[in-house]
């Protein structure tokens, strides 16, 4: 199982390297930006190493659940947008997901070994969900058909790439390593999404229209109809 893995692991990864040298030889760099976005880059090495510590059958379950999430997120997304609308500058900051999907995995992650498997499980597909919605709100190909399936494989891909190596060697310091980066998982959160309502009241908008004086249909015109009048008189 575990070589079968390795194998799957090597041949996504070859399929990676295959797209991003096509997208780069058509001038763009849709799918590199999209994994080095620290938004979702940081939440996905934090789902690898909570995944490769999870025990065997809360890994599967884990695994199965990510994608799970992933698929449900993109189809609940305006679901998912009427429930943060009313939160200050949420739409503007593609509804705070990246700050919750930080949030959320440094939560699971920042737990002893034996109390994980609990809280990470109803986690993970809530994590899955918000990097997906994220990846779809900034979308930079304005909604090509084959960006988002491609972003999504990806980011499993980058998952797994962490979750095995974890799974193989597991070294007795990465727990605590992995508690560390789960505090600074949940203060990046925490300083990003209160960045963002800080600054909500620091766009900016058009100032309001002038009321118009008067009544009836030429409200607010009436000093300019004499000069009009007599213009045309003129003539």
């Amino acid at each position: 199982m575990r070589k079968s893995g390795w194998i799957l692991l090597a041949a996504g990864g070859v399929c990676l390297l295959v797209l991003l040298a096509l997208d780069l030889a058509a001038g763009h760099r849709w799918l590199l930006l999209d994994l080095c976005s620290a938004e979702r880059l940081l939440p996905l090495f934090g789902l690898g190493l909570l995944i490769g510590q999870l025990p065997q059958p809360a890994r599967l379950a884990a695994a199965l659940l990510l994608v799970a999430g992933a698929v449900l997120g993109l189809l609940l997304r305006e679901h998912v947008y009427l429930l943060l609308a009313p939160i200050p500058a949420a739409a503007a900051n593609l509804f705070l997901t990246g700050p919750l999907a930080c949030m959320l995995t440094g939560l699971a992650l920042v737990l002893p070994r034996p109390a994980r498997p609990y809280v990470a499980l109803p986690l993970v597909p809530l994590v899955a969900a918000a990097i997906a919605i994220a990846t779809r709100l900034g979308d930079p190909t304005l909604y090509a058909p084959h960006y988002l399936a491609q972003a999504l494989l990806a980011q499993f891909w980058f998952v797994a790439a962490i979750a095995l190596p974890v799974m193989r060697f597991d070294p007795p310091w990465l727990s605590i390593g992995s508690r560390i980066l789960a505090s600074w998982m949940i203060a990046i959160g925490l300083l990003y999404g209160g960045a963002y309502l800080a600054a909500q009241d620091k766009s900016l908008t058009p100032p309001p229209f002038a009321a118009l004086g008067g009544e009836g249909a030429f409200a607010g015109f009436e000093p300019l109809l004499p000069a009009l009048d007599k213009a045309g008189a003129g003539r």
